[in-house]
């Protein structure tokens, strides 16, 4: 799950700049990113509550979307388009190419011993 979503924000930022000099990319590149921004939030939560994680997951995408409307009314779209999708071609990338954090070692039951 976590690599299919730094791929869909890769490509979707990848779409965005390229949609800055061809139009016709935005649309599947701001699908593309809006998959991978439900799955970073719901990544912001542990997997015990499914519910919890869907609910995080729409409030970080309205968050986001919010944040580029706002960004939008100052800067020019093509720009905003390349800028957003740079951003999100450097997440993605990070995202694949970091490990993920190794599960701590838990000690047995009644170790008493340090």
């Amino acid at each position: 799950m976590r690599t299919a979503v730094a791929l869909a924000a890769l490509v979707g930022g990848l779409c965005w700049v390229v949609a800055a000099f061809v139009g016709v990319l935005a649309w599947p590149g701001g699908v593309l990113l809006a998959v991978g921004v439900l799955g970073a939030g719901a990544a912001l939560v542990s997997k015990t509550a499914l519910w919890l994680r869907a609910i995080v997951a729409v409030c970080f995408l309205a968050l986001v979307a919010s944040l580029l409307g706002l960004l939008r009314d100052s800067l020019d779209d093509q720009l905003l388009l390349v800028v957003t999708g740079l951003v999100a071609v450097a997440v993605g990338g990070l995202a694949l190419v970091r490990r993920p954090a190794a599960t701590p070692r838990s000690r047995p039951r009644g170790a008493h011993v340090a």
